[in-house]
């Protein structure tokens, strides 16, 4: 339960600053990974990993799309290490797809972890924006 709480302090401190700092591209990368993260709580709230969770899987793919998107609306470089990383929590998944015998807690791991540097990119971003005079475009 403590490393449940850690990570919401994480991620209300990322939408905190890109709220307050960050640009629209900024923000709507925070909200992404706040929607994302309660719609898995409430959507998975005691995941086992022993198969793939379907649920997680689905929302990480929309939070991929999302990302995507906001990559795809700028000439900054954030977005695309955030796409990449959230590609990589994708992967495994599809990895635990394919492979049943991978174990739950690896796969648990993965797919809890990479979180962290997305939002850290995102808090970075939004910290640094009004630095450049950039408001996310």
């Amino acid at each position: 339960m403590g490393t449940v709480a850690i990570y919401y302090g994480v991620l209300l401190l990322t939408v905190v600053v890109a709220v307050r700092r960050g640009g629209p591209l900024e923000k709507w990368a925070a909200f992404t990974a706040l929607i994302a993260s309660v719609s898995t709580t409430i959507l998975s709230p005691a995941p086992q990993w022993t198969d793939i969770e379907i649920n997680i899987f689905v929302i990480d793919l929309v939070a991929l799309a999302s990302f995507w998107f906001i990559a795809l609306r700028t000439q900054r470089f954030w977005p695309y290490w955030i796409t990449g990383w959230q590609l990589i929590a994708i992967f495994g998944h599809l990895q635990k797809l394919m492979f049943s015998e991978i174990l739950a807690r690896p796969y648990a791991l993965l797919s809890m972890y990479i979180s962290y540097p997305i939002l850290l990119v995102i808090l970075y971003a939004s910290s640094s924006a009004g630095r450049r005079g950039d408001v996310g475009a």
